[in-house]
């Protein structure tokens, strides 16, 4: 059970159900789908509650270090937010929520509150059936890449992973040794995001497929699968000395997920990093999913 605000208690596997109640009528925001809150408790800091039948997280910055809370819900949205602020000035916590839905920063009185975009955490939402064939100009260096991936190896196969299993890790453990190679190192947050992951995948919704070629994984790609018809994406990666890998990985992870009756994937935000803005960009998303940060109008600094 979800603790009651000002109440906080860590995520725990158990609290899947819940929170899938509590947020499968809501856009599918990746900083609220449990998969995600779960892989990315990197620090076992985050802590989740409930006001007025709202989500409540506690979240770590993960540049400062500095607690904050964010809120996903439509029912008494100034109250739970004056509340949130209240307890973050009480909590020597920074008096902004951040990662605010545009579902909530919508409805919130802007007289009481400053709103403002937070462009660098919008979420893009990608329409999984334009990865099968990569139609129209706008995704033709997509089309490009995939057919010299499949021209280059026609050997290749789409493959299942377990990731609870000791045979698929040991197979991923591969590809994220020779992308390391490539590309120089994986960050701390997201080796401890993928090791929490595989701890709980045996509880978790997810999807994990990969590219052999020959005997070898050469790429791999795992989502999250919550209520709906959108998949979150977690963890991905690949060997690129096989030219147009990546395009071929979305391909195949665009027909698992339609398989498994979903038409859509959030590839998260970007950070306001700008190479994996322009990467994200380059897949021409159906959709950002915006976010806000709010504080009060009377205390605005």
């Amino acid at each position: 059970m979800i603790a009651e605000f000002p109440n906080f208690k860590k995520i725990e596997l158990t609290d899947k159900e819940e929170i899938d109640g509590l947020t499968k009528k809501y856009p599918p925001y990746s900083d609220f789908e449990f998969g995600s809150l779960w892989a990315w408790d990197v620090k076992e800091e985050m802590a989740i509650s409930v006001l007025n039948d709202n989500l409540v997280v506690k979240f770590t910055d993960y540049t400062t270090g500095n607690p904050f809370l964010a809120f996903l819900g439509e029912n008494e949205v100034d109250a739970t937010t004056e509340s949130l602020l209240s307890y973050s000035r009480e909590n020597n916590f920074e008096e902004t929520l951040h990662l605010i839905p545009e579902t909530v920063a919508k409805e919130l009185d802007r007289e009481l509150f400053v709103v403002e975009e937070s462009r660098d955490h919008f979420d893009y939402v990608c329409d999984i059936n334009r990865h099968i064939e990569y139609p129209g100009k706008k995704l033709k260096s997509q089309r490009n890449l995939l057919r010299t991936f499949t021209d280059t190896s026609p050997d290749f196969e789409m493959v299942s992973l377990a990731m609870e299993t000791k045979e698929a890790q040991q197979e991923v453990a591969g590809v994220l040794r020779r992308w390391s190679t490539e590309k120089g190192f994986i960050t701390d947050s997201e080796a401890f995001a993928y090791d929490r992951f595989v701890a709980g995948a045996a509880s978790l919704s997810y999807s994990a497929v990969g590219i052999r070629v020959g005997t070898d994984l050469v790429a791999f790609h795992i989502v999250s699968l919550p209520p709906g018809n959108c998949a979150n994406a977690l963890f991905g990666k690949a060997d690129t000395t096989y030219r147009g890998v990546y395009a071929a990985l979305d391909h195949v992870v665009a027909r698992d997920l339609l398989s498994r009756n979903y038409t859509h994937m959030n590839i998260q935000q970007d950070l306001g990093i700008e190479g994996l803005r322009a990467a994200k960009l380059s897949l021409h998303p159906s959709h950002l999913l915006k976010k806000y940060s709010v504080k009060s109008a009377n205390n605005p600094q």
